[in-house]
């Protein structure tokens, strides 16, 4: 043994009256072959995306396209990991739980901020077990309702459902949505009583509303382009105007001055990532969500491709908590 270790001595370069002791020898080489392991570039291996929804939705269709494009970008494969449920604290929580070192990601949304308001299921803080990445991009809903309602325009139908108190009927997708927080605030904004009707998916609210069954809703951009014949749109949600409905008045605009409930999603990590990883990632998707090509499928897809800095994020999540907070206050409403 003595022998083996000296001619590997010898092979380094270290003086014979200053060799090592074989125990100090085998640490020495461990901390560098550790060092080196340490140094390779991130990604060294496949990154796990978490979507809190199925495949097909809006957030499935922004994490596959940012999935594959950041791929050729880094050089390593981005896996799409849908999971859905309990209002998409399943996913929310899986990667919440998951090892901070870069190698699982979330697509969450801006209603992760209010989640934790009319979801008992959340057991997560989103400023404490998170840690933000990158905004990737922001887009409207819109206010649609069935052409036989006698309303042409936003103030038309607020005036319209304050003179039937209790007798208007509103579908949503479930709690916590952003559809879901969209018509809270109009209904308290505009000081209107109406009914909730839930559906399970938006395509389920969508042909209730065409059919007659209900009243109002808010709907993606899509949803109102390819609708637009059975529905009428009568505001966006965001503070200006959306390109892919020019003709269609934000709310504020139109009806509710300072009204503005936009979609964004953003991309998470775990809390607790290294700051070089953030760095990394927050480079290459600032320059994917730049490319022409992906903006151009956004914008077809109702989107607004926008990304920020980590600190940016962090702020709009807990400028976002607050406001949820009050809204949800104002409602009355409780987890559930």
């Amino acid at each position: 043994m003595k022998a083996s270790f000296n001619n590997v001595l010898a092979k380094m370069h270290v003086p014979t009256r200053r060799r090592l002791k074989p125990a100090v020898l085998i640490v020495c080489v461990a901390a560098c072959c550790a060092t080196h392991v340490f140094a390779q570039p991130y990604p060294a291996k496949p990154v796990r995306i978490f979507v809190a929804s199925g495949p097909g939705s809006g957030d499935d269709f922004v994490a596959r396209l940012l999935a594959v494009k950041l791929g050729e970008l880094m050089g390593q494969q981005f896996i799409i990991d849908n999971r859905p449920g309990a209002g998409g604290s399943i996913g929310q929580m899986a990667a919440a739980k998951s090892p901070p070192d870069g190698y699982t990601l979330l697509l969450g949304g801006g209603s992760m901020a209010g989640a934790r308001y009319v979801n008992a299921a959340v057991q997560y803080d989103v400023l404490r077990d998170f840690t933000p990445v990158s905004l990737l991009e922001t887009s409207p809903f819109v206010l649609l309702v069935h052409p036989s309602v006698p309303a042409k325009t936003a103030k038309e139908y607020i005036a319209l459902a304050r003179s039937r108190p209790g007798k208007m009927t509103f579908g949503t997708i479930g709690a916590g949505q952003i559809p879901y927080w969209s018509v809270i605030l109009f209904n308290n904004m505009a000081r209107i009583d109406a009914v909730e009707v839930a559906y399970k998916s938006t395509e389920g609210a969508l042909i209730d509303l065409i059919s007659g069954r209900v009243d109002y809703n808010f709907a993606p951009v899509v949803a109102a382009l390819t609708n637009k014949a059975r529905l009428r749109s009568l505001a966006v949600t965001t503070s200006a105007r959306s390109p892919m409905l020019p003709d269609v008045p934000a709310m504020g605009e139109a009806a509710l001055p300072g009204y503005e409930m936009p979609a964004w999603r953003s991309i998470l990590g775990p809390a607790g990532m290294r700051s070089e990883i953030v760095e990394a990632l927050n480079k290459s998707i600032r320059q994917v969500m730049a490319a022409p090509d992906v903006r151009q499928r956004m914008l077809e897809s109702g989107s607004e491709p926008i990304t920020s800095t980590p600190e940016e994020l962090t702020a709009r999540f807990a400028d976002w908590v607050e406001r949820f907070g009050k809204i949800a206050a104002q409602a009355g409403l409780k987890p559930q």
